[in-house]
């Protein structure tokens, strides 16, 4: 049924169900749903309330897992240092992202 769609159809389905909860069926559902044009909107979306305000990327699918890990990364040192087990912790070096996948 997705194959039969045209891209921009299949772009606003992924970006409404935030591209998680479906699994890719075949390559170009796949690039689809690691594309920019899916991923801009579900991270401004999550992260531009916070107080950074974000840059632009050359990958917002990466750094969406990347925010991701780091929010979890910040739970698990807060509740050490709750728990008073802190111990050494190397801090997060964010990395260079490779270009988006193009799907136009």
């Amino acid at each position: 049924m997705f194959n039969k769609l045209p891209i921009e159809i299949n772009i606003l389905i992924y970006q409404y169900l935030d591209g998680i909860t479906l699994k890719p069926f075949d390559k170009m559902s796949k690039k689809i749903m690691r594309s920019n044009e899916v991923w801009r909107e579900n991270l401004y979306r999550k992260y531009s309330d916070k107080k950074k305000i974000l840059q632009k990327s050359n990958n917002y699918y990466e750094e969406y897992k990347w925010k991701k890990k780091l929010e979890k990364h910040q739970f698990n040192y807060k509740r050490q240092w709750t728990l008073g087990c802190v111990g050494r912790i190397m801090p997060f070096k964010k990395p260079t992202f490779q270009d988006s996948i193009k799907i136009f």
